[in-house]
């Protein structure tokens, strides 16, 4: 998997080629498959009468129906597919301690083209983004609401979705914390963020905190982390907050007279991952901030869309403070087989309410947001083991 490189080149070499279609061509060649062709783990070379996956218990929906009552709001599912999206469903809840709710969703299946982009011909483009925010609703709620357009309205989209994201998030914090300040009293929320943004047959990923997106292959049997959590622990964010005049520490408590330590925190900000949006009183050189070192640059990932990739699960810090990747994606399949339905729509919607309750079911003490982005592939491969298991 490779980021986006050298765009201007492959550009101008083939000008009779949309622009966003020149720079997927040259990722689907020079790109890193995601996984490789030959895969002994496809349907082909395993036993047929393997296909059905095998689910720990506590995975599976009939448990975590049985043990967790606890109702949340209607998944909120698709109704129809545009382009490599054939289908989404998302829920957010507080979760079982806490009486608010900071986490946000934006999804935008399609979008259309801006007017001024000129008469290239428009990918099928479609957005979706997690937002995990902390101190208030305020930072979620605006980068649901603006976010995505921010990135569209650059002069780099759909050309240079990369650039785009960058620019984005630059103006939306930019904007955001202008804003904050300007606010009676002083908005000092903040977010964490996890955006897919797909166009044509390129799925590109930005991340900004500790919120996840995963993807599924194989029925879930291979697993792809898409994304990388920004804590001050790992060693790259160390040296960066260092170097920029930061700190990261360990508060210590007690417990049954024992000391005991707590997460990594960064300072200024005392927050526990090392990038995000908002937070003006860590970053704001006028509240004791210091805007080098939590920061909200994102990290973006770029591939192409192959036949076998099921679907993509984004979640919130609550999902996966409690379940592993492969558990995530486990418990979604769980879900999908579980489910008799032949439409991908509702389908998705029982991989998300799956998720959702076993996260609620392993004691998740957060906010809890799941998303699901169905591709082609899910569906077939549901079918292949439906057919087996006939």
């Amino acid at each position: 998997m490779e980021n986006l490189k050298s765009t201007k080149q492959i550009e101008t070499s083939k000008p009779n080629i949309p622009r966003w279609q020149s720079l997927g061509n040259m990722l689907g060649q020079l790109a890193v498959d995601i996984s490789p062709r030959n895969n002994p783990l496809s349907s082909r070379s395993r036993n047929r009468h393997d296909s059905q996956p095998i689910f720990p218990p506590d995975l599976r929906p009939e448990t975590t129906r049985n043990n967790m009552k606890k109702l949340f709001d209607p998944t909120k599912c698709s109704i129809k597919a545009n382009g490599a999206v054939q289908g989404y469903a998302a829920c957010t809840n507080q979760g079982l301690v806490r009486n608010y709710n900071e986490d946000r969703v934006s999804i935008i299946l399609n979008i259309t083209q801006q007017s001024g982009k000129g008469n290239d011909i428009w990918p099928k483009c479609s957005f979706f983004g997690v937002y995990d925010g902390h101190g208030g609703s305020g930072c979620a709620d605006f980068l649901r609401d603006n976010l995505h357009q921010y990135i569209v309205k650059t002069r780099h989209f759909p050309y240079n979705p990369k650039e785009a994201i960058f620019e984005g998030f630059e103006t939306a914090e930019r904007e955001f914390l202008i804003r904050a300040e300007n606010t009676n009293p002083v908005d000092k929320s903040g977010s964490c963020a996890i955006v897919v943004l797909i166009v044509a047959d390129i799925c590109y990923v930005a991340n900004l905190g500790d919120s996840r997106a995963v993807m599924s292959s194989e029925a879930g049997s291979k697993i792809y982390p898409l994304s990388k959590d920004h804590k001050p622990y790992m060693e790259e964010e160390v040296k960066r907050i260092i170097e920029n005049g930061g700190k990261v520490y360990q508060s210590v408590g007690q417990v049954n007279s024992n000391p005991v330590l707590g997460p990594y925190r960064v300072f200024p900000g005392r927050l526990s991952v090392s990038r995000t949006f908002g937070d003006i009183e860590a970053k704001h050189p006028n509240y004791g901030g210091n805007s080098k070192v939590l920061i909200s640059t994102p990290e973006v990932k770029a591939f192409k869309i192959h036949p076998e990739y099921e679907f993509i699960i984004l979640a919130s810090d609550g999902v996966f403070d409690k379940l592993t990747n492969k558990e995530v994606v486990q418990s979604a399949w769980a879900g999908l087989l579980e489910n008799n339905s032949c439409n991908i729509h509702q389908l998705s919607g029982a991989a998300v309410e799956n998720v959702m309750r076993t996260a609620m079911c392993r004691r998740s003490l957060d906010n809890i947001t799941v998303a699901v982005i169905a591709f082609e592939a899910m569906m077939n491969k549901i079918e292949e083991i439906r057919k087996v298991n006939v």
